[in-house]
């Protein structure tokens, strides 16, 4: 199934590929709805059935109650269809029993699935973060918010909304001449630091597709990229190439480079949960567990260190994931320095980051007029003499 994919990691574009061309909207739609309302369908399956089930019928249930609420599809032909699918998981008549259920109480069940259902830790670590209760509903009231889609000039527009830069677009395909697709909070962060990058001689590490190569490369770095992930990098070229950027990259491990003090500095986008996209990516919310979070954890703790020897004394390492979780922001950075005192962290100047310990977050309250934004995380480390 292509919500298993999913489960697994696979972004819901990646896991839709393999569906036929003509079905991939209308998947990728129904899909995101169901991570972003799945406590709400697991409540209601809960309600109506007082016995176990296996998962797969009851995934199966869940999508069927998405597709009669959000799709235009005749609901019989929705009921019809998943008691078919059931057969395979011996469980037509339980799929068909409790489907039936919801349409005789269709009107009830609405109300039900309207207002999403927040899960108790990812609502924690929000409250944890951001002691602004503005913040915390802005975000919460989010969650079932079309995100705006931003794009970047490499150079100043006239037309732009914000900073010169930033303009809203409707139409991915319709993207300005020399601008790319970057989330303004994502853009914020690059701005927060350009001063300390101008004319430096710049590491991104983790660079693919290239938005963040393109920003330093405007504010006047000079830009080395590099990236393991051979389908990302395709898309940096073709980013590249659209925007005439004589950038090049890399196919290189990070963790397996040796530029021992070469750089003034390295930009570590890190691996990470991508929680702070949780608008885009609505099945990010339900995989805050233990397991996942400790495994990238470990690789962000790694790349910090190896970082950490490669640059000149006096430079910095600027570390940035799109996540909102302490154990791949603040506690990724506190351990880090407790272990190496030759390092001292970089006051920002952003009225659109909030501090908290040792790094910064972006406000998507800040970004309101213009539509909201992703949550970032951003430290930047300065080697010491």
């Amino acid at each position: 199934m292509t919500t298993e994919k999913v489960n697994k990691g696979q972004s819901v574009d990646n896991a839709i590929t393999s569906l036929d061309k003509i079905k991939r909207p209308y998947a990728f739609l129904i899909i995101q709805e169901h991570f972003r309302r799945y406590q709400n369908t697991i409540e209601i399956v809960k309600e109506l059935s007082h016995k176990k089930s296996n998962s797969n019928a009851v995934l199966i249930i869940q999508i069927a109650i998405i597709m009669i609420y959000f799709s235009t599809k005749p609901v019989h032909s929705i009921v019809n269809d998943s008691v078919e699918f059931a057969k395979n998981f011996k469980a037509p008549g339980y799929v068909n029993v409790i489907l039936r259920s919801v349409l005789k109480e269709k009107d009830k069940f609405r109300s039900a699935i309207k207002e999403i259902k927040i899960g108790n830790e990812f609502k924690r670590q929000i409250i944890k973060i951001y002691s602004s209760k503005k913040i915390h509903n802005f975000i919460f009231n989010s969650l079932d918010k079309k995100p705006v889609n931003y794009q970047i000039s490499y150079l100043d527009d006239t037309q732009a909304i914000y900073d010169k830069r930033v303009s809203i677009i409707d139409d991915l395909k319709k993207i300005k001449k020399q601008s790319w697709v970057q989330d303004i909070g994502n853009y914020e962060c690059i701005r927060s630091v350009k001063k300390l990058i101008k004319n430096k001689n710049i590491l991104d590490c983790c660079a693919a597709p290239g938005g963040k190569s393109f920003l330093l490369s405007s504010f006047g770095a000079n830009v080395d990229c590099i990236d393991n992930q051979k389908n990302q990098i395709e898309k940096f070229k073709s980013n590249a190439d659209r925007l005439e950027l004589d950038l090049k990259i890399k196919k290189q491990d990070f963790l397996r480079s040796n530029f021992k003090n070469v750089y003034d500095c390295i930009l570590l986008d890190a691996p990470c949960s991508s929680l702070g996209t949780f608008r885009r990516n609505p099945d990010v919310m339900l995989k805050i567990n233990k397991n996942f979070l400790k495994s990238k954890n470990d690789k962000q703790a790694l790349m910090l260190i190896h970082a950490s020897k490669m640059i000149k004394p006096k430079g910095y390492i600027i570390y940035i994931v799109c996540s909102f979780h302490m154990d791949e922001t603040i506690e990724v950075i506190d351990k880090f320095l407790k272990k190496n005192t030759d390092f001292n962290v970089i006051e920002l100047q952003s009225d659109k980051l909030i501090k908290k310990n040792n790094g910064y977050f972006t406000n998507p309250l800040s970004f309101k007029k213009f539509g909201g934004s992703d949550i970032f995380y951003i430290s930047v480390l300065e080697r010491k003499n």
